[in-house]
């Protein structure tokens, strides 16, 4: 072999390495970027955590809250147990507190176009788990829907912490469309579940015996998890206490462990997690050592591929309000209820850290002397409408043990997807994605940009701008307030062009609110 051979041979020896480094790099680059990657489909994307978020530049995560509209419905039954008018009775004969509403299921039905509430009329016998429907939302009637047609019962025993669902994995008309969890007040505070055909008449899995242990004063609920398409429940758990001052109040999760099938394995619950408020406030009761904020009701709701927990905590005290020393105008600070969006992912593990902890409720109690200054409770489920969402809540005008106060049912609203939102003040902000491989046509995105403006650029998957989709090619919206705005870019329309590309997008904003994005 001649010199010049042995030349060549070894610059193509580097050349190959040098390529074969450049395709490993390659290779590893892509594989980085594939590993980085979120699935977001066509999948409305909420931003209620990072989720499917890589970078955030001057912009922070905020708790939304809702517009009150008012009181839309009163005890006026004799099976309410209260008569409706000022500080009337309490429902008598068990425990303390009028119960009306103290448990509450909203739901809109799509079969018969309407709205159906199923709430708790009281806890001791004469009453039990009550019915109610409006076309509006607003205006609500009791119909008598008992048995011998006298009451709008449709559970005519005394109970405690009875939810309703309607169940989306199975079709109307279904025996078991509708399901309940709730346990007897004659009976171990263990709980049972029903189901029924239509809302009205109702049959018993397990022989109506208790298909979990303890405890169950608390919000009941069965749910479909459409996410691992099994059904959850939600009851209370002890971590001190066994009922009464000096609880501490929890919640347990547990999933169907055989099949979904509840008719002949009622009780095969497995339970995923235990867990109470871990407050960074760790005031304690006076003359205990169990925490003074807790989870007193802990309402599932599932909505755009997102859990939220509607946290209803209570600011526990050490002793109940004696008869006599009710005060109706002032606004209490201890032995409260106050209402908080807690989102998760997999409906096991959720986030207090937004809402719950820097105390932004999402309706606040009311000022003093209101009929909602003590108590805001939230509902078993909320309804989504005519683009917002409605939040059907719990008030009283007195504290937790109060032996009088007015329930009422109240409704409040909030815009679609705004439980939560990424928000640039006056300085420029940025938001850039995870990449996702882009499986639709076009982007609508849900920002409030009146007093400011928003750009949305699209870039590759590493972080680099598409020409065409970026820069002086991107629009600049200014003061816009739209829940689906379909951006557009200098010579394109839409994302057709990029359709099957892995790519980024990039949020400008500038006195401006981000609230969810999805690909169509």
């Amino acid at each position: 072999m001649t010199k010049q051979s042995e030349t060549l041979q070894r610059r193509g020896g580097i050349v190959a390495i040098r390529v074969s480094v450049s395709i490993l790099v390659l290779c590893v680059s892509t594989c980085a970027v594939r590993s980085s990657a979120v699935e977001v489909g066509l999948q409305k994307q909420l931003l209620v955590d990072d989720y499917v978020i890589a970078e955030k530049h001057n912009v922070t995560r905020e708790a939304g809250q809702a517009k009150k509209y008012g009181v839309v419905m009163k005890p006026t039954l004799p099976t309410d147990f209260q008569s409706g008018k000022v500080h009337d009775g309490p429902d008598g004969g068990y425990g303390f507190e009028s119960h009306f509403c103290w448990f509450f299921s909203p739901h809109w039905d799509s079969n018969r176009q309407m709205f159906r509430m199923w709430y708790m009329g009281g806890k001791r016998e004469g009453s039990g788990l009550a019915y109610a429907e409006s076309k509006d939302g607003i205006h609500w009637t009791k119909p008598m829907v008992s048995k011998d047609g006298k009451s709008n019962l449709v559970l005519e025993f005394g109970l405690d912490g009875a939810t309703v669902t309607i169940d989306p994995n199975v079709p109307y008309g279904a025996p078991d469309k509708f399901k309940c969890a709730y346990f007897p007040i004659k009976g171990p505070c263990q709980t049972r579940l029903g189901y029924s055909a239509d809302g009205i008449r109702w049959k018993f899995y397990n022989n109506a015996q208790p298909v979990t242990g303890r405890a169950a004063d608390f919000s009941n609920q069965i749910l479909w998890d459409p996410i691992k398409r099994r059904y959850l429940l939600l009851c209370r758990q002890d971590f001190a206490g066994g009922g009464g001052l000096g609880e501490h109040r929890g919640v347990r999760i547990m999933e169907h462990s055989e099949g979904n099938d509840l008719i002949n394995h009622p009780t095969a619950w497995k339970t995923l997690t235990t867990f109470a408020l871990n407050d960074p406030d760790k005031t304690v009761i006076p003359g205990t050592k169990t925490p003074q904020r807790q989870i007193h009701t802990f309402p599932m709701w599932y909505y755009e591929g997102v859990w939220f927990g509607l946290t209803d905590v209570l600011v526990a005290t050490n002793k109940h309000v004696p008869d006599g020393e009710q005060d109706y105008d002032k606004r209490h600070e201890k032995g409260v209820w106050e209402f908080y969006m807690a989102p998760s992912r997999d409906g096991v593990k959720y986030d207090f850290t937004v809402a719950a902890y820097p105390r932004k409720p999402l309706i606040p109690r009311g000022p003093a002397g209101s009929f909602d200054k003590d108590c805001v409770r939230p509902p078993s489920n909320i309804i989504t409408h005519n683009d917002e969402h409605w939040i059907y809540y719990l008030a009283t005008n007195e504290r937790w043990g109060c032996h009088r106060w007015d329930a009422r049912l109240a409704l409040a609203k909030l815009r679609l997807d705004g439980f939560f939102f990424l928000e640039a003040k006056e300085k420029p902000g940025t938001v850039v994605t995870k990449p996702f491989n882009l499986e639709g046509r076009r982007l609508e995105v849900n920002a409030d940009a009146r007093a400011g403006q928003v750009q949305i650029e699209i870039l590759d998957a590493d972080g680099k701008a598409i020409p065409g989709f970026s820069g002086k090619d991107a629009t600049e919206y200014q003061a816009v307030d739209n829940l689906r705005l379909k951006p557009a870019w200098k010579d394109n329309k839409d994302l057709s062009a990029l359709k099957g590309k892995v790519v980024r997008i990039r949020f400008r904003l500038v006195s401006a609110r981000l609230y969810a994005f999805q690909i169509q």
